[in-house]
């Protein structure tokens, strides 16, 4: 695992983000939390990030916004999206974070151990070439 890896974890369901981020945080990770993708935004624009996992269907501004926006910004920012449904408008979200740059999605409910591998391989993918 990449050493104390920095991540912005964005969840609106505050039980379900501190539950992340407790696992996150046990299996090494420094976590940040935010509630919504404008947090998010805020978080990443302040602080040095490894990477970003953001929830597909929240209130307001969604990670199928959320996403595009981190992309401009941060081109090579890893992005996981995560989700509790399986399809967005019919569609499947994995497909539809795909499309809109993340790196891979994780349908709710996982293990904080999938999540992390995840993030890992994320964060592998996206690393400039030496």
């Amino acid at each position: 695992m990449t050493p104390r890896a920095r991540i912005c974890l964005v969840d609106d369901d505050i039980f379900v983000r501190d539950a992340m981020a407790l696992g996150l945080s046990d299996a090494g990770y420094d976590v940040i939390t935010a509630p919504g993708a404008a947090a998010g935004f805020d978080i990443a624009s302040r602080e040095k990030l490894d990477a970003i996992v953001t929830d597909m269907n929240m209130p307001g501004t969604g990670g199928a916004q959320f996403i595009p926006e981190v992309r401009a910004r941060w081109p090579h920012m890893p992005v996981v999206a995560i989700s509790g449904a399986g399809t967005m408008n019919g569609r499947n979200t994995a497909d539809v974070a795909r499309e809109l740059g993340a790196d891979a999605t994780l349908i709710k409910p996982f293990r904080a151990r999938e999540l992390g591998a995840v993030i890992e391989r994320a964060i592998s993918a996206r690393k400039p070439p030496a």
